[in-house]
């Protein structure tokens, strides 16, 4: 059975014109309800954003432990924490701050594939280091020789970027994996965006010096 809050009374009842202490009086419930979901709404509002600043911040104290662990050259607790981080606080900002450590922990171990892994997992949350993200499962990958997926996730970075330098840095991480891998003619082709961009002024030394390395002919041919 669905309730309903009662409809306030029209002003005129049986023929006669209500005075305004009349029209309160009649419609008295119908306000008191309206006003009562007002006030449960509210409320509920007020606790949802309340717990939601209350886990971010439990997060920050959580994360601030795990890298002291980290500082104190304690890996093997550095990594339980920043996992117990990401289970209990997912979708927090540090949870994604937990992540990026945790795949840098494992990187530093050599553990490539469990860092992509950690990595992928609280992509749904990255936010505004969706960019920062992207790229360090591209270092991981990398590291993995697995070129291919490792450019595709710096192009990623790169569209993910908010700054026009941090772009081109991502760009020029394309080009390098490219150029190491053999594939100078896409690497050139991403270098000469790079300089052509007056927005990418900060890697233009590097791309005419790469770009120079690639135009070189060995002596006597």
């Amino acid at each position: 059975m669905t309730s309903t809050i009662p409809e306030p009374q029209d002003e005129t009842i049986r023929g006669q014109t209500l005075n305004p202490t009349e029209w309160l009086q009649a419609n008295s419930r119908a306000l008191t309800i309206g006003a009562a979901v007002v006030l449960v709404a509210g409320a509920g509002y007020w606790f949802y954003i309340r717990s939601a600043q209350m886990k971010e911040a439990n997060a920050e104290k959580a994360l601030t432990t795990a890298r002291q662990s980290i500082q104190s050259g304690n890996a093997a607790l550095a990594a339980s924490d920043l996992q117990k981080i990401q289970t209990r606080f997912s979708g927090t900002t540090s949870a994604t701050e937990a992540a990026i450590l945790l795949a840098q922990v494992d990187y530093d171990q050599g553990k490539y594939a469990e860092g992509v892994d950690a990595l992928k997992k609280a992509m749904g949350g990255a936010g505004r280091l969706t960019s920062d993200m992207h790229s360090l499962i591209g270092d991981g990958l990398s590291n993995q020789g697995k070129v291919d997926e490792a450019v595709a996730e710096y192009g990623k970075a790169a569209d993910a970027a908010d700054l026009p330098s941090q772009k081109s840095l991502m760009l020029a991480k394309q080009a390098r994996i490219l150029g190491a891998a053999g594939k100078t003619a896409e690497a050139a082709k991403i270098w000469q965006q790079l300089l052509d961009d007056p927005k990418a002024e900060l890697m233009a030394a590097e791309a005419r010096i790469r770009l120079g390395e690639m135009n070189v002919k060995p002596a006597g041919k």
